[in-house]
């Protein structure tokens, strides 16, 4: 059993502090990324954004990492690639879709050849601080 108190403490204005160079590792579960794949989806009740990064793996001459912010309201969803690096090509398009309900995180090969790419993604969800109000 892992002891979490050798990795974690508390950490100055209430955050958490991580000892020794401790580091976060990510790995699967993957999605294939195929047209219009869906990514993630949230009600925007609960939340009024999200900050991701999108690990892409294709082969192993072809990867790429994405981050991203989405924002959005009843009517409309904003998405903002704030930085990509990848070994050759750009793997992906993504766009953040809304209705009245929730918002779509959409994911597309960038051309044909990088169909079936591996996606995997963290997120960071930011609250709604104000109740929705459907008129």
């Amino acid at each position: 059993m892992i002891d979490f108190k050798k990795f974690f403490t508390e950490g100055l204005k209430n955050t958490l502090l991580l000892k020794n160079n401790t580091g976060f590792s990510y790995s699967g579960p993957f999605v294939l990324c195929a047209a219009n794949t869906l990514l993630d989806r949230w009600h925007i009740g609960d939340f009024t954004a999200a900050e991701y990064i999108i690990s892409i793996d294709f082969d192993t001459a072809n990867r790429e990492i994405v981050k991203c912010l989405v924002v959005a309201g009843i009517e409309q969803a904003q998405l903002k690639v704030y930085s990509r690096c990848s070994t050759t090509n750009t793997l992906i398009n993504i766009d953040a879709f809304v209705n009245n309900s929730y918002v779509d995180i959409i994911v597309n090969p960038a051309n044909n050849k990088f169909k079936n790419a591996k996606i995997i993604k963290t997120v960071k969800y930011f609250e709604s601080q104000n109740s929705i109000n459907t008129r």
